[in-house]
């Protein structure tokens, strides 16, 4: 089952962001701030997938 997952990137006062993924079918969120050191779209696809592993795993068959 393809989930869809929204994805929110917020840009904070102080220069950082944090990348917020919510799966609005389960209501569960991930949210992380990212790494200055690394590029953004690189970050975003890395906690895609983790985000995507996670819910595969702990829904499953439920999901």
């Amino acid at each position: 089952m393809k989930r869809d997952i929204e994805m929110l990137l917020l840009k904070l006062t102080d220069g950082g962001r944090i990348l917020r993924l919510n799966d609005a079918q389960s209501g569960l969120c991930l949210e992380k701030r990212l790494n200055p050191q690394d590029s953004v779209s690189r970050q975003k696809e890395r906690w895609k997938r983790v985000f995507l592993a996670l819910l595969e795993r702990e829904l499953g068959a439920a999901g």
